[in-house]
């Protein structure tokens, strides 16, 4: 049986995100033309979509599918404990890596126009982060794209790394602003990986580590627990959000990018695939806000993302900051745990 406190949750939450629900600008948004979005929004949303019963044996199906997860994650957690000092270990020195190189790799190409939304050209239109968050838009912030080069490649040197993320979280705050509450579709996708970046600082192959300035301003450690859960609720967060406010409210938008990308559909409907995937995406962002199976929902997440990428023919660089945190989540796991290192070297100790 549901709480009242839970129900009062649910229910809070799916009138915000209906409320914030507008025309799309989520990832449906980077594949479409705004003629193709203004059309498919005309169009009926499938029954499937429409149908409490479909609806609720969906649901049913997914929670069942959850518990036996779940079951299976306490039958098996004993026999991966031994791997968790390894893999912190390899957490603090190669982790940051895989986050901040490719992100800051991202933020580059966004500032100098290298990754468009379809339909515009390569290094004409500088945008903020996302395809579709175009600066040109915003008369009077042309700065932000020399400023967001330089963030970027301050995240590949790995200089000052700590400090980088927290200006990426300013930068999320200040693209709020500017571009307005449609933002919010990926501040938290943005501010989970910049809260990581002050956690773990610039690991291997960083001027950091080359300064032995490796520990400089890093948080204290006793709440670095807390902040590290805060950035798998982000992400959980925002994947349950997109689920809820684009492909459960807009289906229509899904099964046309589905539909240019001749996805396999193995004999289903593209309105049955579009279902599966909506759930599977609330199921996995809410794993991550509670804090269970992180790194096996980790992993589906990114092969989801790579298949999805090779089929559609887009980059992989559009979801660089997810890469990256994800990849820290599938290292690290559900708790991250300061390791101690040599002033001198920077070399994790334990």
């Amino acid at each position: 049986m549901i709480l009242p406190s839970n129900n009062r949750f649910v229910f809070a939450f799916s009138t915000l995100t209906i409320a914030m629900t507008s025309r799309a600008h989520a990832h449906e948004a980077w594949l479409l033309t705004p003629a193709e979005i203004a059309a498919l929004a005309q169009e009926p949303i499938p029954a499937i979509f429409t149908s409490y019963g479909i609806l609720g044996l969906a649901a049913v199906v997914g929670c069942v599918a959850t518990m036996v997860a779940l079951l299976v994650e306490e039958r098996l957690r004993p026999h991966f404990q031994p791997l968790g000092p390894l893999l912190q270990s390899v957490a603090a020195n190669w982790g940051p890596a895989l986050l901040r190189i490719p992100l800051g790799v991202m933020l580059v190409l966004a500032g100098t126009g290298g990754l468009p939304r379809h339909g515009t050209a390569h290094w004409v239109e500088p945008t903020l982060l996302v395809p579709d968050m175009q600066l040109a838009l915003v008369p009077g912030w042309d700065w932000l794209a020399p400023f967001q080069i330089t963030l970027g490649l301050c995240l590949i040197a790995g200089l000052f790394t700590r400090v980088a993320g927290l200006v990426l979280m300013a930068l999320v705050v200040l693209g709020w602003s500017v571009f307005g509450i449609k933002f919010i579709d990926y501040a938290p996708h943005f501010v989970a990986p910049a809260i990581v970046l002050t956690l773990v600082g610039g690991g291997i192959w960083s001027v950091d580590r080359l300064l032995q300035a490796t520990d400089w301003c890093a948080p204290p450690a006793d709440i670095m627990p807390a902040f590290w859960r805060t950035a798998q609720i982000l992400v959980g967060f925002g994947f349950v959000y997109l689920a809820v406010a684009y492909k459960l409210t807009q289906p229509t938008l899904l099964i046309a990018i589905l539909q240019h990308g001749n996805l396999p559909t193995f004999g289903l409907p593209y309105a049955v695939i579009a279902l599966i995937m909506t759930g599977v995406e609330i199921i996995c962002g809410a794993l991550l806000i509670a804090g269970r199976l992180v790194r096996p929902v980790s992993v589906v997440i990114i092969l989801a993302i790579t298949f999805l990428a090779v089929t559609l023919g887009e980059t992989p660089l559009f979801h660089a900051n997810l890469y990256g945190v994800l990849a820290m989540f599938v290292i690290i796991g559900t708790r991250w745990h300061a390791p101690r290192t040599t002033i001198a070297t920077g070399k994790v100790l334990a």
